[in-house]
C-alpha cells in the first residue's frame, strides 16, 4: 500500500566524514564526504539513505544549485557545490568556497581540524520494512551541504527558506490489519486539511501517532510480546504508557505460569504430606530417615540451584510455600489425626476457633501493609527481572507558520531492574512442640516465620535504605514528592493529591499510609471548624482520608505520612524458602532456633506517584 506523509527538510551527519583541501592555483577547493548508508534514528523509525544511482536526485548538482553552508544556516553560505558522485556507497562532493572574509574564516577552521560535515535533504519516497521499522529513502534530493561545529544538531542555528518547506513523501508499506485505524485517522486528517484545517496540524497529528506506534513496537520487542498482542495494542489506540502497564501484567502472568526451579509440580497429596516440623526435627538431629520425602524435595531444589546439601539446612519447594493446611476431611484422608479442642475455653482451644491456616506466602502477604494497599507481586521468579516504565513524554510544539518544521521529540522509556535480596527470619521452638508434628504446630511455626518475614518486607517496601543488602523503599526512592509543614490540616491533606496530580501521577488507587500516632492526630482534626468532619475517618488502623483508603502501621517511620498509588510498587519474590536449624539455641531448655531465608526485591515504577511528609505532629 502507498501512503503519503509530510516532512520538512531532513538533516544528518555524514558518517566517516572527511574534508580535503586542494589548491587550484591561488584558489582553494574542498572535497567532502557528504552522506552514507549508515542508519539514522528518526521519530518515525530508523532511516537509511539508499545510495543507488537512481535513488539520489542529482539535478541540483548539475545546475550548481547546492550551496555550501556553515551550520545549515542559509544566511551563512560560504561557497557552492560544483560536482557530486557516488563512491563506495557514499556521496562525495566538490565545493568551491567564496572569495569572502567569512569563507576564509571557515577555511581556517577546517585547516585547524574542523572536519564535521552534515547534509540537508528532502525525502520523496520511502520503502518500509515493518518488521525492523526501517525506512529506506529510495528517492531523495540533496538541498545543501554544511560544515558544522556540532554534529547531529539539526535544530540550532538553522536558517529558514522555502527550500525547507514540508513536502509530500510517498511511503510504500503493506497495510497490517491492526494499523488500519491509524491510516483511517490519517485520511480523515487529510480530509480536514482539504476543508481548511491547517496542514501543519495534520503533520503533527500524524507524527504523534507514528511516535506512539514506534514506541509500542519497541516495548513489545524488548519484552518479547507477540505480534498479535502488539497489533491489538496499536489497533485499540492504547497509549505507550498503557502498554507499559499491560506488559507488567504479562510479566506477572509469566512469573505465575513459567517453569520455576523451586517448584516441583507436586500433587495435592504430596504437598499435604510435606511436614515443615518433620524436616526441622530431621535437620536438628541430622537424621533424615524419618523425613525421606522432605529430604528428596530439598535435594531436588538443591540440584536445580547448584548447591551442596547441608544436613542442618533444607529448601522448601514453592508448591509447599503456597499450600493450604489440611481441612478435617483432608486430615482423615492423608492419615493425619488431631485431638479434640474445646471452643468454649480459650486455654482449651478457643483461641484457635475461627482462625484460617494459610500458606507461608499468603501469610506473608496478608500481614503486609504494602500488599494490602495494592503493591503488585511477581512471585516465583528465577532470574533478574526488568519492568518497563515511562520516563519522559514527547513534546508538542506550536508552529510559527506553514513553512515551520516540527522539532523532533521522543517518548522515553526506562527499565526498572529487580534483583534478589535476601531477608532472614528467626524463631525459637521447643523440642516438645516440634515432636508433635501436627497441623497446629505446623501452622504456629509457619505463621511465626511468615510474620517476621512480612515485617521485614513491609519495612523494605516503605522505607528500605537501598544499602547493606536492603531493597530501596518508597521513602528513599529519588523523585518522590514532598509536603512541608508539621501540623497537617485539610489543606495539607489535599496538597498530597495536588503534588502527585502535578506530575500526572494521581491515580484512583492512591491512598495514605502513616503511623497509628499520626492517624490518631488526623482523627482529632476536622476539615471544617465546629463540624464532625475528621480528616481520618474510621478507626486508627484502617480508615479513609478524603474518600481514599488509609492504613497505619508501626512499620512507617515516626512522624511520616506517605501518600501514593501503591499499585505502582512491584515486589519480586524469588520462590525458595531456605530453612536452617540451630539445635543449640538454648541447649539447657531444649530450645532450637529456626532461621528462614527469603529472597525478594522492591521497585517503584513512577516515583512521582508518591508524596511524603516527614514531621507530622
Amino acid at each position: 500500500m502507498t501512503k503519503e506523509i509530510k516532512l520538512g527538510a531532513q538533516f544528518r551527519d555524514a558518517s566517516f566524514s572527511s574534508v580535503e583541501i586542494r589548491a587550484d592555483g591561488a584558489q582553494k577547493k574542498l572535497a567532502l564526504s557528504a552522506s552514507s548508508t549508515e542508519p539514522y534514528q528518526r521519530i518515525y523509525g530508523t532511516e537509511v539513505l539508499s545510495h543507488d544511482s537512481k535513488a539520489i536526485r542529482m539535478d541540483r548538482f548539475s545546475r550548481s544549485a547546492v550551496p555550501l553552508l556553515f551550520n545549515h544556516n542559509w544566511d551563512d553560505a560560504i561557497g557552492m557545490v560544483t560536482g557530486a558522485r557516488i563512491e563506495n556507497n557514499r556521496l562525495m562532493v566538490d565545493a568551491q568556497p567564496f572569495d569572502t572574509q567569512r569563507a576564509n574564516e571557515v577555511l581556517k577552521m577546517v585547516e585547524g581540524g574542523l572536519r564535521n560535515v552534515s547534509i540537508g535533504y528532502h525525502v520523496h519516497e520511502f520503502s518500509v520494512n515493518e518488521k525492523t521499522d526501517t525506512y529506506t529513502a529510495t528517492d531523495w534530493e540533496p538541498l545543501e551541504v554544511s560544515i558544522v561545529t556540532v554534529p547531529a544538531d539539526a535544530t540550532v542555528g538553522i536558517g529558514r527558506s522555502q527550500e525547507l518547506a514540508p513536502v509530500s513523501v510517498r511511503v510504500n508499506v503493506a497495510q497490517p490489519a491492526a494499523q488500519a485505524a491509524f491510516y483511517k485517522e490519517t485520511q480523515m486528517a487529510e480530509a480536514q486539511a482539504a476543508a481548511g484545517v491547517s496542514a501543519v496540524q495534520v503533520i503533527d497529528n500524524g507524527m504523534q501517532e507514528r511516535l506512539r506506534i514506534t514506541t509500542i513496537n519497541k516495548l513489545c520487542a524488548q519484552h518479547k510480546i507477540g505480534e498479535d498482542q502488539r497489533d491489538s495494542y496499536i489497533g485499540e489506540g492504547k497509549s505507550a504508557e498503557d502498554v507499559a502497564t499491560a506488559i507488567l501484567d504479562v510479566i506477572a502472568q509469566r512469573a505465575k505460569s513459567g517453569v520455576k526451579p523451586t517448584e516441583l509440580d507436586l500433587s495435592k497429596s504430596d504437598t499435604q504430606k510435606f511436614s515443615l516440623m518433620r524436616a526441622v526435627m530431621a535437620a536438628h538431629d541430622k537424621n533424615w530417615s524419618k523425613a525421606g520425602f522432605e529430604a528428596e524435595c530439598s535435594k531436588a531444589i538443591a540440584q536445580r540451584l547448584g548447591t551442596v546439601p547441608d544436613p542442618h539446612k533444607f529448601y522448601v519447594p514453592l508448591d509447599i510455600q503456597r499450600k493450604q493446611l489440611p481441612t478435617p476431611t483432608d486430615m482423615t484422608q492423608y492419615g493425619l489425626h488431631k485431638r479434640d479442642l474445646a471452643a468454649a475455653t480459650g486455654s482449651a482451644g478457643g483461641y484457635l476457633v475461627g482462625t484460617n491456616n494459610q500458606s507461608f506466602v499468603e501469610l506473608l502477604r496478608n500481614r503486609s501493609v504494602a500488599f494490602n494497599m495494592g503493591a503488585r507481586s511477581l512471585s516465583g521468579l528465577t532470574g533478574n527481572v526488568t519492568i518497563p516504565r515511562h520516563t519522559g513524554a514527547g513534546t508538542a510544539y506550536w508552529l510559527a507558520n506553514e513553512t515551520t518544521g516540527i522539532t523532533e521529540s521522543q517518548q522515553t522509556f526506562g527499565q526498572l531492574s529487580l534483583t534478589p535480596k535476601t531477608v532472614g527470619a528467626y524463631t525459637e521452638i521447643s523440642r516438645q512442640l516440634a515432636l508433635q508434628s501436627s497441623p497446629d504446630a505446623e501452622g504456629l511455626v509457619n505463621s511465626d516465620l511468615a510474620a517476621v518475614v512480612a515485617l521485614a518486607l513491609d519495612t523494605a517496601v516503605l522505607n528500605g535504605s537501598g544499602a547493606s543488602g536492603q531493597p530501596t523503599g518508597i521513602i528513599n526512592t529519588a523523585g518522590i514528592g514532598s509536603v512541608t509543614g508539621t501540623s497537617i490540616a485539610y489543606a495539607g491533606i489535599l496538597e498530597f493529591q495536588t503534588d502527585t496530580a502535578g506530575s500526572n501521577a494521581l491515580f484512583g488507587t492512591s491512598g495514605y499510609v502513616t503511623t497509628p500516632t499520626v492517624a490518631a492526630l488526623l482523627m482529632q482534626r476536622v476539615k471544617f471548624t465546629s463540624t464532625a468532619s475528621p480528616l481520618w475517618e474510621g478507626n486508627v488502623l484502617d480508615g479513609s482520608v478524603t474518600g481514599l483508603r488509609a492504613m497505619s502501621s508501626n512499620q512507617v517511620p515516626s512522624g511520616n505520612l506517605l501518600f501514593g498509588a501503591f499499585d505502582q510498587v512491584v515486589v519480586g519474590e524469588w520462590g525458595v524458602l531456605e530453612v536452617e536449624v540451630n539445635p543449640y539455641a538454648n541447649f539447657a531448655a531444649g530450645i532450637m532456633g529456626v532461621r528462614a531465608m527469603y529472597s525478594l526485591d522492591v521497585g517503584v515504577r513512577y516515583a512521582a506517584a508518591f508524596s511524603l511528609a516527614t514531621s507530622v505532629t
